[in-house]
């Protein structure tokens, strides 16, 4: 297993998590990206605190900026 070096500490957030900035997330990673049960995120989209970014069939697609200020909101 590779070991931390300094180098790899010295990498800014935005570095490492920008080029999730404008992705899409299944309900599934939406769930635990909030860590939250499905049944809870089930409620959070039936309550409208969540509104699917698109749907592409029967699945719904959550936009990373929406999920983000809802975690926000859970935090606080």
């Amino acid at each position: 297993m590779p070991s931390i070096t300094s180098s790899t500490k010295s990498f800014s957030h935005s570095q490492i998590f920008d080029h999730l900035k404008n992705s899409l997330f299944s309900a599934d990673e939406a769930a635990q990206y909030l860590e939250v049960s499905m049944p809870t995120f089930r409620r959070y989209v039936q309550a409208g605190k969540l509104k699917p970014t698109q749907n592409v069939g029967r699945n719904q697609l959550f936009s990373s900026g929406d999920l983000r200020r809802l975690k926000q909101k859970i935090r606080d």
